[in-house]
């Protein structure tokens, strides 16, 4: 028999057979034993899982670094897993051409896994990802020009309020001293200032002087009181809402803050750096879609040649020489 010979037809099985053989790489009219069957199917169940997985992982990545809806999201990482599914058929399928050919599907089903294991590293790692966003943030949210404007404004209003406090105590010890002055000059004893008085007793001129600078004084206590009651309200109320603004503004910044998907990535590597556990399971999810996106190839050379790979051979060399003649 010819090697170009077509084999007769053969029934084609189940749907789902044909789909995971086709899948796999081959074409199940074209299959002769049984075994090349099954091989083809593994390898098709094997690139559907791939996608399958790099569809779940990529959508529960970009859920949270995106800002969309889940449905939004879907047909984005759909595609994504369909891509992924698509390159791993085309590793393990076709005429791989020497060592050079095999060694680039090799770094391509690396490359391919690289990436999905980095999804599925995200996916791991979200909660803790989202805490030290949350951390940064929160840290980087005082220097966000809006929460700067709030601040000072808070301060604005904190440091006129304190300043009636302020001006109210100086004008009550003002007051409080010329008070002992006046006492002291009608009547001096030991405990009185010594250098503050003449120590003559009764209502001379020096303490006529005394009490004139005690009014003057409980006047400028009663102005400072008087203001204060007159502004503190204000004021108060003031801080109040500067505080609340200070609050808000706070929140929003931490809520705007930038959570995509390269700052993710970064917070996963410092994660991973500062701990040994994290690094492990992250190698360990690459290591894995590695391994599963190579699996279609490993399966390929395991099986060998099969009667589709036989037939595809003999149709290029039999369109070679029809080329040539």
């Amino acid at each position: 028999m010819c090697a170009h010979q077509v084999v007769e037809t053969r029934p084609s099985g189940s749907r789902i057979a044909a789909l995971l053989t086709w899948v796999g790489g081959g074409e199940r009219r074209e299959l002769g034993e049984r075994h090349e069957r099954s091989a083809h199917a593994i390898a098709g169940t094997v690139v559907i899982l791939n996608a399958v997985l790099a569809w779940l992982v990529s959508t529960l990545a970009l859920v949270e670094a995106v800002r969309w809806p889940l449905l939004a999201v879907v047909p984005f990482t759909l595609l994504f897993g369909m891509l992924v599914g698509a390159i791993t058929r085309a590793i393990g399928s076709g005429q791989a051409r020497g060592l050079p050919g095999v060694a680039g599907r090799g770094l391509i089903a690396v490359a391919v896994g690289l990436t999905v294991g980095e999804f599925a590293a995200l996916a791991l790692f979200s909660g803790a990802i989202d805490a030290r966003l949350e951390q940064q943030a929160a840290g980087n949210a005082d220097s966000v020009p809006a929460v700067v404007q709030a601040s000072n404004s808070l301060a604005q209003a904190r440091g006129a309020r304190v300043a009636l406090d302020h001006a109210v105590d100086s004008a009550r010890s003002r007051r409080d001293a010329a008070l002992v002055v006046a006492r002291c000059e009608y009547h001096p004893s030991p405990a009185c200032p010594q250098t503050r008085i003449t120590g003559v007793p009764g209502s001379g001129p020096e303490t006529r002087t005394a009490n004139q600078v005690l009014a003057d004084t409980q006047r400028e206590l009663d102005t400072a009181v008087a203001i204060r009651e007159r502004q503190a309200p204000r004021l108060d109320a003031q801080i109040s809402d500067d505080e609340h603004a200070v609050t808000r503004a706070r929140h929003t910044a931490i809520a705007d803050a930038d959570r995509g998907l390269g700052v993710r990535w970064v917070a996963m590597g410092d994660l991973t750096i500062a701990s040994a556990g994290a690094l492990m399971l992250r190698l360990l999810a690459i290591a894995c879609f590695v391994l599963l996106s190579l699996l279609p190839l490993i399966l390929r050379f395991w099986r060998g040649e099969t009667t589709h790979d036989r037939h595809a051979r003999a149709r290029a060399e039999r369109e070679r020489a029809e080329l040539r003649a």
